[in-house]
């Protein structure tokens, strides 16, 4: 912050910079929401051979048992189901799920391992040795998710020809409801707008569940990279620069489970953020060698998760009470203009989101309130998304925050949990008066909008709230039908 008193030429160069950059990528952004739906290629009678692997981390059995369930009951021929526990330390809870397994057949294998290194990739990479010599192609599906009776048949007729490597298919969730809904509609607006721009530009990533692949390629490329946060993104990515394709499906083909409360959302969203900005290293590797069209695609995608307000907020939380009062007169405009930059690229990049949702729930009911409601949700994650990606940048390791399960019998708090957000929402809000005591009309509203933005953490939790209830009354029911394999 003093950095910004004394050198304020060079925190103009870097406001600029970075005011150009949000801007571009918005306005790329808002222009990709307004794509035509598009719709891949499809061809029947594919019988592909497909090894569905089952990555499980310290999973509730009982959600578990129900996604093997339905995998079981695929209308499909060819397949086989490999699910790999990694790193699960109480017997209790890995030893049902390798019981039931033995019950399933022939197709279902069980694999448990400790201290394996690599998060979700790690596992991943694991038990592909294990594949069948049969399998042409790979399925992943999370522990969470409830797939239809036709996903392998939907996923194989999309595999059209040997350049397609990837086909993925929309997250959606079973434990939605009316009070929680913008929470869900929050996700949905990601392949509303992003899924579907992929498809345009060629730059189809993996999103990590219901996805599924050609095995060689996979193979071809080292697998799945064990340092990412995000394997899912970074294997799509380097599918494309082998010269491979992936296509987008907008169709749902399976359903998983929310985070139950906010500090389990946030932990989601901050690996998603901070491991898209690993993405972007590789992808900043790879200009010049991939097309442009699909460099900037990827570009975009990997951004979803990203602003960059974090300067900006420096900025006018600098300048609130600590500062401004004291610059001297010689100077003044300078800081005048700092703050005008700051205050713009807040503005500008808070109307650039909402037209995003505007946009992806255009032809939907309730239009301006649902899309109200998710956008309230987005801005509410706007430090986590301001954060994580610099945190990468400044190479600060940051463990795989996986999004529990395990439904605890305390709520985690809503200051415990956004307690960073709070603190700067009354700062901004005192910097507000400040404000209006330096005459300062447009610094007031940036001010006001900003403590806004951060207090909007407090929707957050009250929106993901009912989703505990819910859970648990589905999760019991689980329980119940599941019981007698779960001692």
């Amino acid at each position: 912050m003093v950095l910004i008193g004394l050198f304020p030429e060079q925190m103009m160069i870097i406001l600029i910079v970075n005011f150009a950059i949000g801007l571009t990528l918005s306005i790329l952004q808002i222009i990709f929401s307004y794509l035509p739906k598009y719709k891949p290629t499809q061809k029947n009678g594919n019988k592909a051979f497909f090894s569905i692997i089952v990555p499980a981390n310290n999973e509730p059995p009982e959600i578990l048992l129900d996604t093997l369930n339905s995998l079981a009951e695929l209308n499909y021929r060819n397949y086989e189901v490999l699910v790999i526990d990694n790193n699960t330390k109480e017997e209790k809870i890995w030893k049902p799920v390798e019981n039931y397994v033995k019950m399933l057949g022939d197709k279902f294998h069980f694999y448990h391992v400790d201290s394996l290194s690599g998060f979700k990739a790690g596992a991943l990479n694991y038990v592909m040795q294990y594949i069948d010599s049969q399998a042409d192609h790979l399925a992943i599906v999370d522990a969470d998710y409830k797939v239809n009776k036709d996903f392998l048949s939907i996923a194989s007729s999309y595999f059209v020809d040997n350049k397609i490597a990837l086909v993925q298919f929309p997250q959606h969730y079973r434990n939605c409801i009316k009070e929680n809904m913008p929470i869900a509609d929050e996700y949905g607006h990601f392949f509303t707008i992003f899924m579907n721009m992929a498809n345009h530009f060629d730059c189809v990533p993996s999103t990590g569940t219901v996805s599924t692949y050609r095995l060689k390629p996979v193979r071809e490329i080292g697998g799945f990279r064990g340092e990412m946060l995000t394997e899912d993104a970074d294997i799509g990515l380097r599918l494309h620069r082998s010269g491979y394709k992936g296509v987008y499906v907008d169709c749902p083909v399976g359903y998983g489970l929310m985070p139950y409360d906010l500090e389990s959302y946030r932990k989601q969203k901050w690996r998603w953020s901070f491991g898209n900005a690993q993405s972007l290293k590789t992808l900043f590797s790879f200009f010049g060698k991939i097309s442009m069209k699909s460099w900037i695609g990827f570009l975009s995608h990997l951004m979803a998760w990203h602003n960059f307000l974090f300067i900006p907020f420096a900025v006018l939380a600098t300048y609130s009470i600590i500062l401004y009062p004291y610059i001297s007169t010689p100077v003044l405009q300078m800081h005048r203009n700092l703050l005008y930059i700051s205050s713009l690229t807040i503005f500008v990049t808070i109307f650039a989101k909402y037209m995003l949702f505007m946009s992806a729930y255009n032809n939907k009911e309730k239009k301006f309130l649902n899309s109200i409601k998710a956008f309230v949700v987005h801005i509410g994650m706007t430090l986590v998304y301001s954060e994580a990606w610099l945190s990468c940048l400044l190479k600060v390791k940051s463990p795989f925050l996986r999004t529990n399960k395990f439904i605890s019998q305390k709520m985690p708090g809503i200051i415990s949990n956004s307690l960073g957000e709070i603190i700067l929402g009354v700062w901004f809000l005192i910097g507000a008066v400040e404000a209006i005591l330096w005459g300062r009309k447009f610094t007031v509203a940036a001010y006001l909008i900003t403590s806004l933005i951060l207090l909007s953490v407090i929707y957050v939790y009250c929106a993901i709230f009912p989703t505990k209830k819910y859970s648990e009354e589905m999760v019991e029911k689980l329980r119940e039908k599941y019981k007698k394999y779960l001692v």
